[in-house]
């Protein structure tokens, strides 16, 4: 069967996604992988070199909306600039016959973090080994001067069958690149209102400060088993972000290393310059690796069973996931 060229501008709105088959450069579709809050992703397989891809393709309707091509095109530099074994591999980027753009990059094989932590709290050796990775990856970013703006547990892929790292940070469509335009208005709130720092609840201009309190809830999350703020309505979380300070967490987690406890609380400071850097806490939890025994996920708080199927950005998974602590 010869693959057809895909024209997507002439299906309906309704069903626009790719089908098997069509091609996009040189990749041949294999079918939906899921969509996310501005395209469709698929896997695709090169056709000449050995290598599958995640292919993201821009919505048709957001083609409406503003910059929303110059965003997608952010995102695959960053992509291209960020070298970090964390990050996913870009490959390759274009334009299909009506215009929108698309993105070829690794696909991620592994499972949201969410997937994992909805089971309860896990074991702070497994949070000491999640900071270290987690971290590492935002180091490169933000020397590179770029800042995710959407820390939160299914943005985190845990990778067990690579080697070299435990995770991959996915999605960064809403990233900034403080020597880039901005593409959102003053005082406009972007990210996810859980996992949200006070300065971007109030619109102000993202940094480097704002990850770190995004992992920090992340972390508080996966030791006490739930966010330090809750509420009926984003609102009342963004309040909470700007006006409250969070549960103290030593009496949360008991047995948890002091210096973890401390780390994480200077993480969720509500002063940005309080909190530690991302290298700080890839030396710290090096440090703490030193003093402590390694875990992995796959223990029985935290182990999830069954197929081990591919998964980038929307959907969720289970697997069992060993992570290690690494040492120097």
């Amino acid at each position: 069967m010869h693959a057809r060229m895909a024209v997507p501008g002439a299906r309906s709105e309704r069903e626009e996604t790719l089908r098997k088959g069509d091609m996009v450069s040189a990749y041949r579709i294999d079918g939906l992988v899921g969509s996310g809050g501005m395209g469709w992703v698929y896997r695709a397989s090169h056709v000449l070199a050995p290598h599958v891809a995640a292919l993201k393709v821009l919505r048709h309707d957001q083609l409406a909306q503003d910059h929303a091509i110059d965003r997608m095109m952010r995102e695959a530099t960053i992509l291209a600039s960020v070298s970090h074994p964390g990050m996913p591999q870009f490959f390759e980027c274009g334009l299909l016959a009506d215009g929108r753009p698309w993105i070829a990059m690794e696909l991620v094989q592994g499972t949201p973090l969410q997937s994992v932590m909805a089971k309860g709290p896990l074991p702070h050796a497994a949070v000491r080994a999640l900071l270290h990775d987690v971290a590492s990856v935002l180091s490169s970013a933000h020397a590179r001067g770029v800042t995710h703006r959407d820390l939160k547990p299914d943005n985190i892929f845990l990778t067990p069958a690579d080697h070299h790292h435990g995770v991959r940070l996915i999605d960064w469509g809403i990233a900034h690149h403080h020597a880039g335009a901005r593409y959102t208005n003053h005082n406009e709130a972007i990210g996810t209102p859980t996992y949200m720092s006070p300065e971007q609840a109030r619109g102000g201009q993202p940094d480097a400060h704002c990850d770190l309190y995004g992992l920090g809830v992340v972390a508080y999350e996966a030791l006490v088993g739930k966010p330090p703020f809750v509420g009926q309505s984003s609102i009342e979380v963004l309040v909470q972000h700007l006006n409250k300070p969070a549960p103290a967490l030593g009496p949360r987690c008991p047995d948890a290393p002091l210096a973890l406890v401390e780390l994480v609380e200077a993480m969720l400071s509500k002063h940005p310059a309080s909190r530690p850097t991302a290298a700080t806490v890839v030396d710290a939890m090096d440090v703490l690796a030193t003093e402590s025994e390694p875990l992995t996920f796959g223990s029985a708080a935290c182990e999830r069973t069954g197929p081990y199927p591919v998964l980038v950005e929307d959907g969720s998974s289970s697997l069992t996931v060993p992570v290690r602590v690494p040492h120097k």
